[in-house]
């Protein structure tokens, strides 16, 4: 039998020393960025929402990247066959839980989404992964830990929003991961089963994001009687800027529904959403399209407003980032440029628009039906 010299120990003790190859560096590399930008995501989304399948496929995703790409695994042994078995586990989960949402069934929807004038053009793919729920619970997490929203604001808006997706069908598609861009045209519409020349709702929404949660609030109060499109700008709601102002003229003046009348086309912003509608109801171009203007909890600055402009306000009274007697001024100064502006308060933070959801939609229907019946005078 022959014996190992200390020659071939040398040998061996070399080779199991030898430096790691081009490759394996490169999938350290990619490894350790790709936990970096993944493992806050899941602290975040477990700390806002707790274990559920997204958190849980994500965990798996993980877990699979850190064994490929961090982990030496032996060239042989029980050790290996285990290593890799976790990582071919953790991987065909990931694949089932991706495979489930992207080929599932959507719910009845009220809103369809629209690109570039194609309706019901299906959505982007990352929208279909994870649910608008989640997304946004964890959105609010995060800008808690920034200072974004602050202490009871937090605690408020939290249970507002648990409760505004407690109360239907999970959204789909997550419309928190889907922005316009530079050229393309998103939207989503509702419009009245069986209608034709029916008035318009276009909504503005704010910092954040589009959520469903606002556009519920919409459906259910003026659905069966309006066309409500909802057009995608990006997380900051800025749409008062000229890609913003861009955005809402393409809609307006390519691809609203045709089942809009569109001599009967309204604007509604809220928060950073009215502060957009604020900036195109003086727009004298833009604004020609639109019969009136509602301004939810925020305004902009006001310097030279389309005399005759129809404007609606609605503000709470406690709201600390638009103060009301900061609307109030606002209102004056519209009035004093000849705009026709009625005003209403709610007891009531920024977030009225979900906590007085029935009262505000209630003084909206008022101010819209006499702007309509107003319209069809002789």
């Amino acid at each position: 039998m022959q014996q190992a010299t200390p020659t071939d120990d040398i040998d061996r003790e070399a080779a199991a020393i030898k430096p790691p190859g081009r490759m394996r560096i490169v999938g350290w590399i990619l490894g350790a960025i790709s936990m970096v930008v993944l493992a806050p995501v899941l602290i975040l989304f477990v700390a806002a929402n707790g274990v559920t399948t997204s958190t849980l496929a994500l965990g798996a995703l993980l877990v699979a990247i850190g064994l490929m790409t961090m982990v030496r695994i032996p060239p042989r042994g029980s050790r290996r066959v285990a290593l890799l078995t976790a990582a071919a586990l953790c991987l065909v989960s990931v694949s089932i839980f991706v495979i489930a949402r992207l080929c599932a069934v959507p719910p009845p929807q009220e809103f369809h989404f629209a690109e570039n004038g194609r309706r019901n053009a299906p959505p982007p793919w990352p929208s279909r992964l994870v649910d608008e729920r989640e997304t946004v619970l964890t959105g609010l997490y995060f800008s808690d830990l920034l200072g974004l929203v602050k202490g009871p604001e937090t605690e408020h808006l939290d249970q507002l929003l648990r409760n505004a997706y407690a109360a239907s069908s999970p959204p789909w598609p997550n419309a928190v991961l889907i922005a316009s861009s530079s050229d393309a045209s998103r939207h989503l519409e509702h419009v009245p089963r069986g209608s034709t020349a029916v008035p318009c709702i276009v909504f503005l929404h704010g910092f954040g994001g589009q959520l469903t949660a606002y556009l519920r609030v919409l459906h259910q109060a003026f659905g069966d009687r309006f066309a409500i499109v909802a057009p995608f700008l990006d997380s900051t709601g800025a749409f008062w800027t000229p890609h913003g102002k861009a955005v809402v003229s393409a809609l307006v003046t390519k691809h609203l529904p045709p089942e809009v009348d569109r001599s009967r086309v309204f604007l509604v912003g809220l928060s950073n959403g009215a502060v957009g509608a604020t900036a195109i109801l003086q727009d004298p171009d833009l604004s020609r399209h639109f019969r009136g203007f509602v301004l939810v909890s925020g305004i902009g600055e006001v310097a030279q407003p389309n005399a005759g402009a129809n404007v609606l306000l609605m503000a709470g009274s406690d709201d600390a980032r638009f103060p009301l007697h900061d609307i109030q001024s606002a209102a004056e100064t519209l009035r004093g440029r000849v705009a026709r502006v009625e005003m209403e308060t709610f007891p009531a933070d920024h977030f009225l628009w979900l906590s007085h959801a029935r009262e505000m939609t209630t003084t909206m229907n008022h101010w819209l039906s006499s702007q309509l019946e107003e319209g069809q005078c002789p």
